[in-house]
């Protein structure tokens, strides 16, 4: 291949329900928003934020992103086997990938919770795909909690401000007919 690591998708939403931001940042910021508050930056977020708790939050919101995959016909790499296929860290459970990762674990939180970790991956990736998951009968529930949440924190509704099926002009959509639009941008 011509670029060694890179993995290409079959169209725009595997490739969208792929990112890792989402699964990780809003439950690893959310879950440490007083040391991230307090710290102002001078907080390890992988090494410090991400115990093993926290990971096995992260692993549970995973496992909806993937659910909602699964619904569309995808077939989605888990968090922790991304991170290590990415060269994060060695294989293993998240808390064991991000543990064993000298890069991911040098790497501080943003200094406030007004981040892109925030303001980003809640609108347009867990509220999006929590959204998406509802079109087709995927329930979210931990996803829902966290654009709730982070709603209150960030001062401004994660439902509203981001994208969802209506947005994106595929409300209502069955899944063969979200494949085909995919495929071809005809509706």
């Amino acid at each position: 291949p011509l670029f060694p690591g890179i993995t290409a998708y079959p169209d725009v939403m595997a490739c969208g329900l792929s990112a890792m931001n989402p699964v990780v940042h809003p439950p690893g910021v959310l879950m440490n928003a007083g040391r991230v508050e307090y710290s102002r930056g001078e907080f390890y977020f992988y090494d410090e934020g991400v115990s093993p708790t926290v990971a096995d939050v992260i692993m549970r919101v995973d496992d909806e992103r993937l659910a909602v995959g699964r619904a569309l016909g995808y077939d989605l790499t888990p968090a922790n086997e991304a991170f290590h296929k990415a060269g994060f860290g060695p294989a293993g459970d998240l808390w064991a990938t991000i543990n064993g990762s000298r890069m991911l674990t040098a790497l501080k939180a943003p200094g406030n919770l007004q981040s892109r970790w925030l303001t980003e991956d809640i609108p347009y990736g867990l509220a999006a795909w929590s959204k998406l998951g509802a079109q087709f009968g995927i329930e979210t529930p931990l996803m829902r909690s966290f654009v709730d949440i982070g709603s209150i924190v960030m001062g401004f509704d994660g439902w509203t401000e981001g994208r969802g099926p209506q947005e994106l002009g595929i409300a209502g959509m069955d899944i063969e007919e979200l494949k085909g639009f995919l495929a071809t941008g005809v509706r």
